[in-house]
Formats: structure tokens, sequence, C-alpha cells
């Protein structure tokens, strides 16, 4: 019987011992990563925590458009320590006069910033305030933001980008940097007026098709006008659908032209001709398809968000990243949106 007991506190021994020694490892195991983000960290990641915007030769340029995209996904799936270390590469690379610069060149800053990137780190970093009670960051979130309204506005309207040094403006102001969640978000934080969210959304709202239900690249300031182009970037085109349905506006006829462009290629390409509707490129862009998921997802169209997920999905190595099989050539934007757009269609599902 003494025996036993022995042995059985031996046992017991070697499992607290176990349990002590691995507590950190269990603690930072919340849960495996997808082949994508395994890929963003190992491959795109470098040791100071900058997103290499590709392998080869931009492997030494930096976006902020990455920082953001970035971020927001690891908002999306809670992952705080990550989110946290990749705050102070913002604070360490991108922050000039308190503007974020839009990219680095190896050590060297941008002289402007870049307004859609600012305008999602700007929210991202005031909701992480509120999710995970961290003043620090719903700080430097008003910080950003009070300085891009100080300096980055023209008539009352945000601009494309602002000169930091400078503080020389652009007069146009590109549709798909219009981010409806980015304002209310600032408003609610005290940073913009309520009238001053309603002027930005005026912009978006009145917002006039092409006949086939495209939309117009940019809104020019001095003139009080929109502009059509020639050639149809399909990001830019989703994101204006994706940030008006998000207010509820009235998307139906740009949609009928996406899936009717999906329904006669078999598929959606990175960009078409604005006057004959033919595609100008032969690549299909996983960002594109994440951008067609998140659009249907904001519509609450999920079969359609799952059908563009799978689209997306294809044309990545299941192991591993997007990368293009042939050329073994890959970019960040095509990597962080997808993974965003996965999470928040999971998200979603995993809600209804």
């Amino acid at each position: 019987m003494k025996k036993n007991v022995r042995w059985l506190l031996l046992i017991v021994s070697v499992v607290l011992i176990s349990i002590s020694c691995t507590g950190k490892e269990v603690a930072l195991q919340k849960e495996p990563l997808s082949p994508t983000e395994q890929f963003v960290i190992q491959n795109l990641l470098n040791d100071e925590g900058l997103i290499s915007t590709d392998l080869t030769s931009q492997k030494d340029l930096f976006l902020s458009e990455s920082v953001g995209l970035w971020l927001a996904y690891l908002l999306e799936k809670g992952d705080r320590a990550r989110f946290d270390a990749q705050v102070n590469v913002l604070k360490s690379y991108f922050l000039k006069s308190d503007f974020i610069v839009w990219r680095l060149e190896g050590t060297k800053k941008a002289t402007v910033n870049a307004l859609i990137d600012d305008l999602r780190i700007i929210r991202v970093l005031l909701e992480a305030g509120e999710k995970w009670h961290e003043s620090t960051y719903v700080q430097l979130g008003k910080k950003i933001g009070e300085n891009l309204i100080l300096h980055g506005m023209n008539e009352g309207l945000f601009v494309d980008y602002v000169d930091v040094s400078s503080h020389a403006q652009a007069n146009t102001l590109t549709m798909s940097y219009l981010m409806p969640s980015a304002f209310y978000t600032m408003e609610k934080h005290g940073l913009l007026s309520q009238q001053q969210v309603q002027d930005q959304l005026a912009i978006l709202q009145n917002t006039p098709l092409a006949e086939e239900g495209f939309y117009p690249k940019y809104y020019d300031i001095p003139s009080k006008s929109y502009r059509f182009d020639e050639e149809l970037h399909m990001i830019d085109q989703l994101y204006v659908a994706y940030h008006i349905a998000s207010i509820e506006g009235d998307t139906e006829p740009f949609k009928r032209w996406l899936l009717n462009l999906l329904k006669r290629d078999g598929k959606l390409y990175g960009r078409y001709n604005a006057q004959t509707n033919q595609p100008t490129v032969s690549y299909e862009s996983p960002a594109v398809y994440a951008m067609a998921a998140r659009y249907m997802l904001v519509l609450e169209e999920q079969q359609k968000a799952q059908m563009f997920i799978e689209k997306m999905l294809s044309l990545k190595d299941p192991t591993t990243g997007y990368v293009e099989k042939n050329t073994q050539s890959t970019h960040s934007f095509d990597n962080l949106l997808p993974l965003l757009a996965e999470r928040e269609v999971e998200n979603a599902i995993n809600n209804e």
C-alpha cells in the first residue's frame, strides 16, 4: 500500500513539474496558425517586425498598408501579443511628426502619408483600446487622428495624402479611401463631429454610377466633380461597394455587374477596360476575391461570401501563402487581405 502511495506521489510530482516547465508554451498556443498566417510570420515578417512587400525586388520595401491590414487581422483574431508588437513597429518606424508615412524603403521614410492606411490604423487602434481596455492604443489613435484632421483636410474633406513636412495637400479624394467605419469610430472618440462625418459620407452616398454599374475613381475637390478611370481596378471598385453597403447604400447595380463578370468568365480579373468591360490583365488576384467576400459579408450573403473565399483559396498552395506557382512571386497585400477576409467570414459563420 505504501509502495502504491509513493508511486502516486511520484507521478503527481512529474505532472506538476511538466506543467510548470511548459506553462509558458501552453499560454502561447491559443490555436494553430493558418498556413497563410504562418507564411506571413515566417517569410514576410523580418527580425524587426517589419512586413516585406515581397520576397524579391521589394524585400526591403515596407508599407503602412501592410501594418494596417496586419493589425486589423490580429484584432479580428484576438491576438493581443502580436498586435502589441506591431504597434511598436508602427511607433518605431512609420511615425514622423505624428503622421504615418506610407512606406519605408530600407530605412528611408516616404515624405507623404496615405489616407486609406491612416484611417484603417486609427480605427483599429481605437477599437483595440476599447476591446482590451488599453488606453495607450486609444491615445496613439487619437494623436494620429488629430494630426490628420488638422493637416489632412481640404474644404472639410479628407484628401488622399499630405506632405509630412510642408503640409502641402492633394486636391483629390480617392473613392475607395472613404472608410465609414473609421469615421464613426473617430466620431465616437470625439475626433470628428457628426457634421464632419456626414460630409465625408455624402461623397459616398452621392457617388454616380456608370451605366454598367461601376464606380468613379476619385472626387476632385476644387471642381466638386467625380472622375472615372479608363481602366477599372477591381480592388478599388470592391472597396467602394463595400463601404457604401456598410452604410446601407444601394449597391445592387454594382453587384449585378460583378456577378455577371464572374458568370461570363468563370473568374474575376484584376483590371477591366471601362469602355469594353473586357479584362486588361490575364491574372486573378487573391485580394480581389478577398474583397468580394468581404463585400458579400456586409450584404449578409454568406453563401456568396464563402464562394469567393473558395475562389480565393484555389489560388494558393494549401501548405503556404499566396505564392505564384510558376514564378514564386508573392505580395504582402495578396496575403494579408485574404487572411483578414478568411477570419471575418469564419467569425461571421461562428457567430450566427
